[in-house]
């Protein structure tokens, strides 16, 4: 079903822009013989034919265990799509990171990229001010969660051993094993002095300019 759809959803779309090219002012001479509205259908029947089952769509196994789901959904909805721990070099110009290759078995790859263009990369997955990334439901719902709060508090009451959210240094110390500040030489807590950025603020800034103006 899904196959079909996406590849009724392209042809259409196809159809869309080639029409949209073939009526602009700068039209494309290749796209001239899809004036003709036979041949158009004649060469959009043949795919079809040549791909009844419709267009081949990666998508992976059904999902028995759904809280591994949520838990994939909520890190990507409220994290960055890149991990600071996957950018293995930087040297102002370029930025080289690694990721998973699920084509090759989702062996480790290290990609490098010119700066600006890592950037242009990024900003796809920031989504417009105000967009809601997550949405509640039931009794998290916005429009009741503050009268069902009221309810469960007098049935629940409240809970006791509400454990406050670790800092990143606690955070850090438990995933790597070690506290990050403390140095592995003096074994002395260190103290953020300055930063050294080869490349001046202010050039990486004109550069962004001329490349999103």
């Amino acid at each position: 079903m899904l196959q079909k759809r996406y590849q009724s959803l392209l042809i259409k779309h196809l159809k869309e822009q080639i029409d949209a090219i073939i009526n602009s002012e700068n039209s494309d001479p290749e796209l001239r013989v899809f004036s003709d509205p036979a041949l158009t259908k004649t060469f959009f029947d043949d795919l079809k034919k040549e791909y009844q089952n419709g267009f081949f769509v990666h998508v992976t196994e059904e999902r028995t265990d759904l809280k591994l789901t949520a838990a994939y959904i909520g890190r990507y909805a409220r994290r960055p799509p890149l991990s600071e721990l996957r950018i293995k070099r930087y040297t102002g110009e370029y930025l080289s990171f690694e990721f998973k290759d699920y084509r090759n078995n989702g062996s480790k790859v290290l990609y490098t990229l010119k700066t600006l263009e890592f950037i242009r990369k990024l900003v796809r997955h920031i989504p417009p001010h105000y967009f809601n990334v997550i949405r509640h439901y039931g009794l998290s719902a916005s429009r009741v969660k503050t009268v069902y709060k009221i309810i469960t508090d007098k049935l629940l009451g409240k809970a006791s051993d509400i454990k406050t959210a670790k800092n990143w240094r606690e955070r850090q110390t438990e995933f790597r094993g070690k506290d990050p500040l403390l140095c592995n030489i003096c074994q002395r807590v260190m103290v953020f002095v300055t930063a050294y950025i080869p490349i001046p603020l202010p050039l990486i800034r004109r550069k962004l300019q001329s490349a999103f103006p």
